[in-house]
């Protein structure tokens, strides 16, 4: 697991770099809204050859997390039930402000402040 984690720590260390831009961009600090979101889920069992793949349709190799964090979204509030990655398009733009008609999911009302 050892590669997994270090993965993470790597794109962990990405997204701070990012979010210290934004937060000393004065045009950026207050108006911008961090979207993050897997593309896919990971397997939860350690005794595969590589662990934490996604291809062999486990029920955990379809879940994933999304963080919302910026202006129009509620702050420390968790959206603790099962919900589609295809409700993240709709719900971005409502906090941006635009139609998402060929969005399929719904807005995540919940989430939004």
């Amino acid at each position: 697991m050892n590669h997994y984690t270090q993965g993470i720590s790597i794109i962990d260390q990405g997204i701070r770099q990012i979010w210290d831009a934004v937060r000393a961009d004065e045009a950026y600090r207050d108006n911008t809204v961090f979207v993050i979101v897997p593309d896919c889920g990971r397997d939860s069992n350690p005794f595969t050859k590589v662990p934490c793949q996604h291809h062999f349709n486990s029920r955990s190799a379809h879940e994933i997390f999304a963080l919302l964090v910026g202006p129009g979204i509620s702050k420390g509030d968790v959206v603790d039930h099962r919900v589609d990655q295809i409700s993240v398009a709709s719900t971005v733009g409502k906090v941006m402000g635009f139609e998402t008609p060929f969005a399929e999911g719904p807005i995540l009302e919940e989430a939004l402040a």
